[in-house]
């Protein structure tokens, strides 16, 4: 007890007003709820830089498809050259269009082709161009995981889109090949021989109409051929006029409607990429992830080892919860 002089003086403790000593196995519990905190942002950070490293990738991959369907269209360009539609256009040409249906057939099937081409190789570029700023301000603003998947996602598309490309402009390059040297170079012998009927005329020697329409000759076994149409027949100048405003308007009507997909898949993914869109996509996505997981692991070993690798790797459900956007 203490003397009667210090009864009522409060102790140096109570002075000092310093909290009681906690229990050691309180003690113990916070220090394992630091420890547990600590680890799981280590985690957190350790996984954002995962996933900026797997965006970093999929930006690569679409460079290079984005690089290589640049190069497709200057060489489906040069396809649509002077020198190369020159000679498939003159109506004295060797090589030209408008002699039979089948030359016919195969130069539409040629032009349409190098739209579809020239048409997919433009969306790949122009959408390339947009992911690659948008995924950046996603990663950063919304969710990196969020931004992997849905990028990933497009860039599935942006394949699909070339490989229709290069399917079309290999068509066209074997198109181009039969046009030049797979189809007969002049008319068959009695269409040419009918049409030198028409030309003679009264009065008109064959020296004369011979050498005014050079493109008609008459070969050693007497038959008469021709390299192309007959400039001055009006029925052959109306099939080459109509046939080549078909084939404008085929081609031009290939070009819009391209473009109008292009500006549609263009909106789409601008709009995938908004915060609220893109969790909410998310959300769903990391569930039907989620589902294949849990399908998986309840396989046996050999078949889930075979199965494991298509469960997409952005399934975040099993490490650590769905990513959030920061407040």
């Amino acid at each position: 007890t203490l003397p009667p002089r210090w009864e009522g003086v409060p102790s140096a403790r109570e002075s000092l007003c310093l909290p009681a000593a906690a229990p050691p196995s309180r003690r113990g519990h916070m220090w394992a709820n630091v420890n547990a905190q600590s680890v799981h942002q280590q985690n957190a950070v350790s996984l954002m830089q995962v996933d900026m490293l797997q965006l970093g990738v999929l930006q690569t991959q679409m460079d290079n498809l984005s690089v290589q369907a640049t190069l497709i269209i200057g060489f489906a360009l040069s396809m649509w050259a002077g020198e190369t539609l020159m000679p498939l256009l003159e109506d004295d040409s060797q090589l030209c269009i408008w002699k039979s249906w089948y030359h016919l057939f195969f130069a539409s099937v040629f032009f349409i082709f190098v739209a579809v081409c020239i048409s997919c190789c433009l969306i790949i570029v122009s959408i390339v161009s947009y992911i690659k700023q948008a995924a950046q301000e996603a990663a950063l603003i919304v969710s990196t995981g969020a931004a992997v998947a849905v990028t990933r996602q497009h860039l599935n598309t942006l394949n699909y889109y070339f490989v229709v490309a290069y399917a079309s402009f290999t068509l066209s390059a074997v198109l181009l090949i039969i046009l030049y040297v797979g189809l007969p170079s002049r008319l068959p012998a009695d269409t040419a021989e009918h049409r030198l009927s028409e030309l003679s005329g009264e009065g008109e020697s064959q020296e004369g109409w011979g050498s005014e329409l050079e493109s008609i000759v008459e070969l050693f076994d007497g038959t008469f051929s021709i390299t192309c149409l007959d400039p001055r027949n009006p029925r052959d100048n109306a099939v080459r006029d109509s046939w080549g405003a078909g084939i404008a308007a085929a081609n031009t009507l290939v070009i819009l409607s391209m473009s109008a997909w292009g500006y549609r898949k263009f909106l789409f993914v601008r709009q995938s990429y908004k915060p609220l869109q893109l969790l909410s996509w998310f959300v769903t996505y990391q569930t039907e992830q989620k589902q294949k997981h849990d399908a998986v692991a309840s396989l046996p070993g050999n078949r889930r080892s075979r199965i494991d690798s298509e469960v997409d790797s952005t399934d975040t459900s099993a490490r650590g919860g769905l990513p959030t956007s920061p407040k």
